[in-house]
């Protein structure tokens, strides 16, 4: 290899490496929050009830659905870059509002619907630029690895955050809620280091409108990514995890331990998505793994105790590896150009608040325990879809069909 080539690849390395430095950094930062330490109790102590959270959460989702596919299509069609930079300065308003909201439930909606803006312009995109910048360098192969490796800090970020801010909350809440504006600011002067590569598999100009056209035309040809998708749309621990509060209360759970068991439980999930991609090749964990975190979350509903809190954070544990799996079996079965939109799209479907309206109205009518037996069923129906489908689900199949 000439001088020249051997310097061409050094440089190409390096940027590869800052690129790495500035992605890993700028998702710390966007979910090291204070506030998720609290911000349920925050609600509740603010006069909303357990509807009106779940109401509220509900607003959460539905704001969230209707902007998904557009910014993944402005990410398409404009910078990926941007969006990112943009979407933290958006979700720290959030807090700001908060901060002032009083027990005005309509201040709490606005403060969820500018978070769901910022995230809506992250979902889809930073799935989407990841995965193109690695075919820019030719190692796509190691999207599952990156993507736990990202995982991994977005725990990393929760343990070290939550357990502040249950300290910080313990002295006083609301400051839990305004001092997460900082981190926020830290993880939009990170993204502003990122670099938009070609966009992978794109062969002409394609505009903002023919982004939706293809992506609503993928969703419904690509049949290995919808049953991947039904797989994610079954998991219920985004929703279920709003509401663990509540049950560290109805344990008696004092507050400034509830960073602590924030803590433990997020480190437990990241090292468990830092260790996803061993099991790429492994079929039986997108089955094994929920069946056995749904016997965990039937333990949580039969015996509530502070001790049993070890038991519900396992069970997160288990099924972090799952998410972070079919994620990029996902983003391996898209084919075509346009692969913000069609993530932002599968993130759309993901929106669908089903699990948070159910759960409102479980916890009014039988409390907070029965919550985690529900979520128990949902995983259990995960476990024997995934058994049903088997070798349908496989990305290769896909790839070849996109292919052909």
């Amino acid at each position: 290899m000439s001088a020249p080539q051997s310097a061409q690849l050094t440089s190409e390395d390096a940027r590869y490496r800052r690129f790495l430095k500035a992605y890993y950094w700028a998702h710390f930062w966007y979910d090291f929050i204070f506030a998720y330490a609290v911000y349920t109790v925050y609600l509740s102590l603010r006069g909303m009830s357990v509807l009106d959270i779940s109401l509220l959460i509900t607003w959460w989702s539905v704001t969230s659905m209707a902007m998904e596919v557009p910014s993944g299509a402005l990410a398409d069609a404009w910078s990926r870059k941007k969006l990112l930079v943009l979407a933290p300065l958006i979700k720290s308003l959030c807090f700001v509002t908060w901060f002032f909201a009083g027990g005005r439930f309509w201040l709490f909606a606005l403060g969820f619907l500018l978070w769901s803006i910022g995230s809506s312009f992250r979902s889809g995109t930073s799935e989407a630029l990841l995965y193109d910048t690695l075919v820019h360098h030719g190692r796509q192969d190691e999207y599952e690895q990156v993507l736990g490796k990202r995982q991994f800090y977005f725990y990393l970020a929760l343990a070290i955050s939550m357990v502040s801010g249950g300290f910080i909350a313990a002295y006083r809440m609301d400051w839990a809620i305004l001092l997460s504006v900082i981190p926020l600011l830290f993880s939009a002067a990170a993204a502003l280091r990122l670099e938009d590569p070609p966009k992978a598999k794109s062969t002409e100009e394609v505009h903002y409108l023919q982004h939706l056209r293809l992506a609503m035309r993928e969703m419904r040809s690509n049949r290995v990514l919808l049953l991947l998708v039904v797989c994610l749309w079954l998991l219920p621990f985004g929703a279920l995890e709003e509401f663990d509060q509540l049950y560290y209360q109805l344990v008696r759970l004092p507050i400034s331990a509830f960073g602590v068991v924030a803590f433990v439980g997020s480190m437990l999930c990241a090292l468990a998505a830092r260790a996803a991609y061993r099991l790429k090749h492994a079929a039986f964990a997108l089955y094994a793994l929920p069946l056995a975190s749904a016997v965990l979350l039937v333990s949580v509903w039969r015996y509530p105790s502070t001790l049993i809190i070890g038991l519900l954070l396992l069970s997160y544990a288990l099924a972090a590896p799952v998410s972070v799996l079919l994620e990029s079996r996902i983003q391996h079965a898209i084919v075509g150009v346009s692969r913000a939109t069609v993530t932002s799209a599968v993130a759309l479907l993901l929106e669908i608040p089903q699990y948070s309206l159910l759960f409102g109205f479980i916890g009014r009518a039988w409390g907070i325990r029965a919550l985690y037996l529900a979520a128990a069923v949902a995983l259990f129906v995960l476990s024997f879809w995934v058994v049903c489908m088997g070798s349908r689900m496989s990305t290769k199949a896909s790839n070849s069909q996109g292919n052909g």
